[in-house]
């Protein structure tokens, strides 16, 4: 008996474990290929501008462009910048310094990132 019990326990357990996976497909069109050939022509459409406070990436912000102007076709001179803010707060507690010379202001830190993407989209002429 002992012997069909821990190998039907592991089933049933990695039958369980794989039944709570789940799996989820995201398709994006992303241009494979940019040309900078002087016989390439393209028409400039405008600047686009994105600012996130995660990390992103071209897939995003040509997402971005494509919503802005609908006949972009890719992304050029692209800038990624960021911009740090830190926040420290001092509590101190004075009175009771004076008291007990061993008692510790308290430091806080907080550090925003904005991440900031500006590129100029294009279009083929074809």
């Amino acid at each position: 008996m002992k012997k069909y019990l821990v190998p039907g326990l592991l089933c049933l357990v990695l039958l369980l474990t794989m039944s709570c996976q789940s799996s989820s497909t995201t398709t994006t069109s992303v241009p494979l290929v940019y040309t900078n050939n002087v016989s390439t022509r393209f028409q400039i459409l405008g600047e686009v501008r994105l600012e996130s406070k995660e990390r992103v990436g071209y897939t995003e912000l040509l997402r971005i462009a494509r919503t802005q102007y609908p006949d972009c076709d890719y992304i050029i001179d692209i800038m990624i910048d960021q911009r740090v803010v830190t926040t420290t707060e001092t509590t101190s507690y004075f009175p009771l310094n004076l008291i007990v010379f061993f008692w510790k202001d308290t430091q806080s830190i907080e550090t925003n990132v904005t991440w900031i993407m500006r590129g100029t989209a294009i279009r083929y002429v074809r």
